[in-house]
């Protein structure tokens, strides 16, 4: 990629980041993040369609990083404890970040960019189960119940809740797998 559109970027995630810590996505106009970015309006509109085009470029990066650990797992649904301790790994070494970004009418944008990376591997490896809705309800519900049992006991003890978290996944493939082994 072209040095200029990497610094443009930059640029523009950094004033991104910056509105975002201060007021809610529908409140950013394009001229406050181009002024705070240090770029043309023309500029911008040459990357995206309006502001909430930026906001799923971003989300959707953010979550491809953080989903990125899961191409090293070789059995994802064997290993589903294992693939969520290396997912809060990757999202607590950007917390700060990931609490802005998706916060306000963003928030569940991350768990269903989890839920569509963690599909994505998981049919890649087992294509078959693509159209098995057992499948795609538990890897769901996964998700979406450990990320919010986690946002609800995080400050008590991040750890002790990390491993429980852990524990309750592997349970729950455990149940998975001896129900629905295909």
């Amino acid at each position: 990629m072209d040095t200029r559109v990497q610094k443009t970027r930059q640029n523009l995630f950094n004033a991104f980041l910056k509105l975002r810590s201060e007021q809610p996505l529908e409140k950013i106009t394009i001229k406050e993040l181009t002024d705070t970015a240090g770029i043309s309006k023309q500029t911008f509109y040459l990357h995206y369609k309006d502001i909430f085009d930026l906001a799923d470029s971003i989300e959707n990066e953010l979550v491809t990083d953080i989903c990125s650990v899961l191409n090293d797992i070789d059995d994802i649904l064997g290993n589903i404890g294992h693939a969520a301790g290396a997912i809060f790994k990757r999202v607590m070494l950007q917390d700060s970040t990931f609490r802005i970004i998706f916060s306000g009418s963003r928030a569940s944008s991350l768990t269903f960019g989890i839920v569509r990376e963690l599909k994505k591997v998981v049919y890649q490896q087992r294509p078959e189960l693509r159209a098995d809705l057992n499948t795609n309800i538990y890897l769901s519900t996964l998700v979406h119940g450990i990320y919010n049992s986690y946002q609800e006991y995080k400050s008590i003890d991040q750890e002790k809740v990390i491993k429980i978290l852990r524990d309750i996944a592997h349970y729950m493939s455990e149940g998975y797998n001896s129900n629905f082994k295909h």
